[in-house]
């Protein structure tokens, strides 16, 4: 995992230099006669650039720099939350001349405004950054826990070379998931891994998944967590970050059925605990409580407009001797900017991710859809998982071509726990005879029991035919949910479907077999 984004924010130009900085940039524009969105991106471009070390974990590789750039100036506009940030630059530029004509400059509340509207344009970079950082660090870690420490040198030289779009995703997967089902097998063919077998008119390939799986790296070192990664898991923990969490989600929530703000449902929990990394959202709890309490007399000038931690801004002229709506509503601002704009980042790296899938059915990418979530590690284990999967289904899909339409491919899982696991149950009042009900030997693996029933339902009425003990019952239904898959592949070749397009049935098949690496029957 790249250093790239592990350092603190500093304080950067002063007001003046950063805003004479935008005035030239405006000026240099206008020169050019350009048109109203041109102008927009550029000084957003000089805002950006301008600010970089007062952001909070901005990136120094320029394949990232140029990311965030571009999620904020171009790729998020077609999402329907990014008008907000459309809103604050036009705010922005018009403030821009404003302070830029003859003695504008000299006019506080001018200044004020403008200051303002920087601070929350720069939440709204935040939101870019955070999220791109912690996903693709969540991402990189996926790697490391799949296939060790070895990953990081692949991985790292993608980061390097690559922005973070579809290609970014697109090398991963062609170096971390083809590549590896690839070689999984040819090695499954080369040690006839394989069964072969005749069902009625069916010829019956079947392949272990667990074949694959043991050639992933299951005990890595444990992988130091990256800053953002550790602020992010914080939040679960600190209670004021709670408190903040629980404002800023109801916050969305309400606004999510407005076609301006639509968050999708399943996206709030994720986006409040990015904005909650932020000090302005657990400010705006703060200062809100403070506020409906009646509010704190004499210093409470920390949530006032233009201020917050890591892009300060300008306060006003005269400080206010308490806690007033227009401070808390500003906080409320910069945090509804960070909303937008980490929702657009998650929306673009989801369709960027599922963009880069080649050869899977639309069914399959609907589920790696569902799976991924929104890039927690776990969410990503499980999609890791279902790419290793699909993509072994494509292989085979290939291997087949034109001969497609006389095959069938099935998957089969099966929920399976480990042998010390069940056997630690057996304290808890399971006994020989109830756990010969539930559980049968895994035949590719000693270690590992199989789960009789195959569904949840199937399972709740073992346990109450049993008549097991709600205690145990609460045990085997942990261990069901938290339960890994035996999953193998079998491949079906009609036979009479393939002696139709041939006279020579033998011949054919064999043909056919030697696509899959079958050179003996």
């Amino acid at each position: 995992m790249t250093d790239a984004r592990n350092h603190e924010p500093t304080q950067g130009l002063p007001p003046d230099e950063r805003l004479a900085a935008y005035v030239a940039c405006l000026a240099a524009t206008k020169d050019r006669r350009a048109v109203r969105e041109v102008v927009e991106r550029e000084v957003l471009l000089c805002l950006i650039r301008t600010n970089s070390d007062r952001i909070n974990e901005y990136p120094l590789l320029e394949t990232q720099q140029r990311s965030i750039i571009e999620i904020m100036a171009a790729r998020g506009a077609v999402d329907p939350l990014h008008g907000h940030i459309r809103k604050l630059v036009g705010e922005f530029v018009a403030q821009l001349g404003q302070y830029a004509k003859p003695g504008g400059g000299d006019s506080s509340q001018v200044r004020t405004r403008l200051v303002n509207t920087e601070t929350q344009l720069l939440k709204c970079v935040q939101g870019v950054v955070y999220t791109t950082a912690l996903c693709t660090d969540n991402f990189i870690e996926t790697l490391v826990r799949a296939y060790g420490e070895d990953a990081l040198g692949p991985s790292d030289a993608v980061t390097e070379s690559t922005e973070l779009d579809e290609q970014f995703w697109r090398k991963h997967f062609e170096h971390f998931v083809v590549r590896m089902v690839d070689e999984a097998y040819d090695a499954i063919m080369t040690q006839e891994a394989f069964t072969l077998s005749k069902e009625r008119s069916l010829l019956v390939i079947r392949y272990p998944f667990d074949a694959l799986l043991e050639r992933l790296c299951r005990t890595p070192k444990p992988l130091d967590k990256t800053r953002v990664q550790t602020l992010f898991e914080f939040e679960t923990r600190d209670f004021a970050s709670r408190k903040a969490r629980k404002l800023v989600h109801d916050i969305l929530q309400g606004m999510a059925a407005r076609p301006d703000y639509s968050f999708a449902s399943g996206d709030i929990d994720f986006i409040s605990q990015i904005v909650c990394i932020d000090p302005a959202a657990r400010e705006m709890e703060k200062l809100q409580t403070l506020l409906l309490s009646g509010g704190l007399p004499g210093d409470a000038t920390s949530g006032a407009p233009g201020e917050a931690p890591g892009t300060e801004g300008e306060a006003p002229a005269t400080p206010a001797p308490e806690v007033n709506a227009e401070q808390v509503q500003f906080l409320r601002e910069q945090v509804v900017g960070m909303a937008c704009s980490v929702a657009i980042t998650l929306n673009l790296l989801r369709e960027d991710f599922l963009r880069a899938l080649d050869g899977f059915s639309p069914k399959e990418t609907a589920i790696v859809r569902r799976t991924l979530g929104d890039f927690s590690l776990p969410c990503l284990g499980r999609a890791l998982q279902s790419l290793l999967e699909f993509q072994f289904v494509t292989l085979l899909r290939r291997r087949a071509g034109e001969d497609m339409g006389k095959i069938h491919i099935r998957t089969r899982k099966e929920r399976r726990t480990s042998v010390a696991a069940v056997e630690t149950l057996f304290d808890s009042g399971l006994t020989r005879i109830r756990r010969n009900k539930l559980w049968q030997p895994d035949p590719g693996r000693p270690t590992m029991q199989l789960f009789r029933p195959q569904t949840a339902t199937e399972l709740e009425s073992l346990l109450h035919l049993l008549q097991i003990e709600p205690q145990l019952a609460r045990e085997i239904g942990s261990l069901w949910t938290d339960a890994s898959f035996r999953v193998e592949f079998a491949l079906y070749i009609s036979l009479d479907l393939l002696s139709r397009s041939t006279t020579n049935l033998n011949q054919r098949l064999a043909e056919l077999l030697s696509r899959f690496g079958i050179t003996r029957l």
